[in-house]
This record gives C-alpha cells, structure tokens and sequence, in this order.
C-alpha cells in the first residue's frame, strides 16, 4: 500500500513538472480598431508557425486567443481538405483591438465554441449571421457568393463575389511562329469558361464559414483558379481569388469581379472612392485625376480629402469608350451606397499596389476598371487608338498581351463590407477607416 501512494505521488509530482515547466509563446497583432465593428482576422498555420518558431513543438491543443486580456473565441478551418491540421489551413476569430495568440509545448483543453450562424438548404445554401441582424449570405453551387440580405434591407446587395473574367488567344503559336489566333473572353459562368471542379461549404464556427471552389479552364489548359471565400459574422467577406497558369498563356483580361453591387436594392446608388493616384484620361488631358473627375461634378470633400461621389449608373462622358473609368490605378477601397436605404457595400484591399513609372510596365499589373456596374481588378491590356493621338501615351506599346508561363499567377485579396451610414460623407469615412482597419489584421 505505501509503494501505491508513493507511485501516487511521484507520478502527481511529474504531471505537475510537466505544467510548471510547460513553454508557452505568443504573437501580437496591433490592430488599428476606429469603427466600433469586429475586425475579422484570419492567419494561415503556416505563418503563424513560422512566427512562432519552426522548431517550436507546437500543440494546437493549446492554443488561445486574447483580446484586452480576455479570451475570445476561435476556429481553425480546413481550407485544404485533408482532414487534419496542416500549413493550408487557417485560424480566424473576430477581434475590437489588439490581439495576443499563445500556444504552448504542451497539450491543453481544446475549447468547442457556438457557431454564429444558422445554415440553411443545399442549392444555394443560405447563411445567417446570428451576431450581426439581417446579414444574409447565399452560397450557390457554382460557388460564387451573393449578399441578399442586412439590416431591415432584403435583395440583393452584391452578387457573384470572386467572379473571373478572363480573355487572350487559347490557340496562339506566339513563340514558334508570332501568331496569336483569335481571341476569346470568358466569366466562371459562361460555356467554355471555367469549368466547375467542386465547392465546399466548411462547418460554421464563432468567427465565420469558409466556402472552397476550384475551377479550371478547358480552353486556356492550365488557367485554374481557387477561390476561398470567407463569411464573418461581423458583416464582412474576405476572398483570396488565386489564379495559376500551369501552362503557357497569351492573355489580355485577367480580372476579379464583384457584380450588381447595391445597383439592384437602389438603382439610384452612389459610387465613393478615393481620387486616383493615376488615371490616363487625366494624363492625356495634362490634368490631375480630382481635375478631370471635377469637370464632371464628381467630388466631394470630406475632413478636408477629396474624394469621388456620383451615380454609380452614370458613366460621366468618358474621355473615349464607355466606361465610367478604366486605366486607372487600384486603390485602397470603393464602394457603393445608397442614401435611400442607408447602406451600402464597399471593396476593401489588403494592400494598395505600387504604380510603376513605365506605363507598360503599369498596364501588365493590377488596375481598376468600373463598368457595367462591375468592380473590376486586374490586368486589362486593350489599348484605345487615343493612346496614339496623346502625348502621354503615344510610346505605350498597343494591346499587348502578357506573356504568361508555367509557375506564373496572381492573387486576389479584398474584403466586401456591408454598412450603415446615414450620409455620403459618413459612408466614405466608414469605408476609409474599415480599411485601415482590414489592413491591419496582419502578422508583419
């Protein structure tokens, strides 16, 4: 019997070094909290692991997640399928400030959080925040999300978020012969665009659901796109639209899209944004980006900034075609409001790209293109015969594609935030300080 209790004891005595020796270590994220709304974070494994320390022996048991010192509640997805915990997969929580994740060497009670969602049917499956009243998502089985509710507002708000619109020559011969073939343009919904590979629709968690889609392009061979969409109980969606080319490609579009944004819910629906760093309108005409856009009674001031305001179904008589702007630099966000209803949808960015001083070499990046009540970003390489009767542009190489090859691609990351404002000028605050905010949820 005193063997027993001492066994007892001595086994006590190492659970109790185990904890006392346990290490634990930590990550900061100093996130910029002005708009009183959760801001949603989302951290691939991979990342936070290498912040952590790669040698580190990790147990996810263990994890938290702090916020003012308080724990609040987490999910870990898996984006990647496999089934268990790995570097594809991400952590998300919802925070108001500065947030602190410890985990520690040891194993530890892994917490089971309520989701903040009610999902509901199979085609589209329709998902209800239960943290933010009214926000209602429909995630169809193409993929493609569409807000249809917020607030006391029921329609459709924005529609087929992460969309692809592409076009080039699938059958040129470039490098052989310097022939390009004809041309083709597509969206994920049109036949002989993307072909549809799966949809996933992960389980509801505290923070969000996470929705997975693939598609490939039989036409463009090798053009594939994954498209994870992130549905936050705060009223936010965050994509990653990646896009690949595992085969060699000559292509003139490669555009992200969000469609209808607010234009079906109030046709009268403004478009607010901030003044372009470059539109070449402008430069052709020698004029800056606020000069062009005041001409045409497009801008307001708000807090002593500039910035642009008009119908979202007004084209303001472009300089030539019929966009309302296009060749124009990407910016940190745009959205559209409606003044009658007191809402409005905008799209923020992660990052803002830089604007290379060589127009050609500018025009084969990221810009921004607003047509047909699309938020378009991405490459557009057409070039107008205007280019060649200005100055500023006359040594622009003309609709030149890129030249893609095997290992190239580009990655879409924005996040669609569904707001109330009582005013222009509020909804323009609100979308200006969103994105500080959005852009901060980041481990640097």
């Amino acid at each position: 019997m005193q063997r027993f209790v001492t066994l007892v004891c001595a086994l006590a005595v190492l659970g109790l070094a185990s904890l006392v020796f346990a290490e634990t270590r930590s990550v900061e994220i100093d996130l910029s909290a002005t708009t009183g709304r959760p801001i949603p974070v989302s951290i691939d494994l991979l990342t936070l692991r290498n912040h952590i320390g790669a040698e580190f022996p990790m147990d996810w048991s263990s994890l938290r997640v702090l916020v003012g010192g308080e724990s609040v509640p987490y999910q870990i997805d898996d984006l990647d399928g496999n089934g268990r915990i790995s570097a594809g997969d991400e952590l998300a929580f919802l925070a108001s400030g500065r947030a602190v994740i410890e985990i520690d060497d040891a194993p530890g009670d892994a917490p089971a959080f309520q989701s903040a969602f009610r999902l509901e049917g199979d085609d589209p499956v329709v998902v209800r925040s239960l943290e933010t009243p009214g926000f209602v998502v429909e995630v169809p089985q193409h993929g493609l999300t569409r807000i249809v509710g917020y607030g006391d507002t029921e329609g459709l708000l924005a529609n087929e978020i992460g969309i692809l619109r592409f076009s080039g020559y699938p059958e040129s011969t470039y490098w052989a012969d310097g022939q390009l073939g004809p041309h083709e343009e597509y969206t994920n919904l049109e036949a002989g665009g993307m072909r549809h590979i799966g949809t996933r629709v992960l389980d509801p968690g505290p923070a969000r659901v996470a929705v997975v889609a693939e598609y490939a392009s039989d036409r463009f061979v090798g053009l594939t796109q994954r498209l994870v969409t992130r549905i936050y109980a705060s009223g936010d969606i965050e994509i990653s639209n990646d896009v690949a080319l595992r085969g060699y490609s000559d292509i003139m579009k490669l555009q992200s899209m969000a469609t209808g944004v607010m234009s079906q819910a109030d046709p009268e629906s403004l478009h607010l944004m901030p003044i372009f760093r470059r539109l070449i309108w402008a430069d052709q005409l020698e004029v800056t980006a606020e000069a062009y856009f005041a001409e045409r009674d497009a801008v307001t001031t708000v807090d002593g900034t500039p910035f642009l305001a008009f119908r979202a179904d007004d084209n303001l008589n472009p300089l030539y075609w019929g966009a309302t702007y296009i060749f124009a630099s990407a910016e940190p966000w745009r959205a559209n409001y409606s003044e009658n209803l007191g809402i409005g949808v905008a799209e923020l960015a992660f990052e803002t790209p830089a604007i290379a001083d060589d127009y050609d070499a500018w025009l084969s990046g990221s810009t921004w293109v607003f047509e047909s009540q699309e938020f378009r970003t991405g490459v557009f390489k057409w070039t107008a015969g205007e280019f060649e009767t200005y100055e500023a542009t006359a040594s622009v190489t003309p609709s030149e594609a890129n030249h893609y090859v095997p290992g190239d691609g580009m990655r879409f990351h924005v996040t669609y935030s569904v707001f109330d404002a009582p005013s222009a000028e509020d909804a323009i605050r609100y979308a200006r300080d969103r994105q500080a905010e959005i852009a901060s949820a980041t481990l640097e």
